[in-house]
């Protein structure tokens, strides 16, 4: 498999009984079982950048308790956000 293939997510799922876990990782669980999700990073970062630039846009600069300073620009506060994210 491609990395640029590989699912977003993973799922190690556990018997809601016995607590064991399975030993095969997928990529959608439909049962009601216990999950244990990762998600790959880039995946991670993306989704949360898309919501950062969608809810960044509705906030008026200086308003109520968010404010972002005037030479913070919105590409600049999430370029911050992603190296934040990646531990940089």
């Amino acid at each position: 498999m491609k990395v640029d293939k590989a699912p977003e997510k993973i799922i190690l799922s556990a018997d809601r009984d016995t607590k064991e876990l399975y030993t095969e990782w997928v990529t959608r669980d439909l049962t009601d079982n216990i999950k244990i999700e990762y998600t790959r990073t880039d995946a991670f970062i993306e989704k949360a950048q898309l919501f950062l630039i969608d809810k960044l846009k509705e906030i008026p600069m200086g308003s109520g308790k968010m404010k972002i300073k005037a030479e913070c620009s919105l590409d600049k506060f999430i370029e911050d956000f992603k190296n934040y994210m990646e531990g940089e």
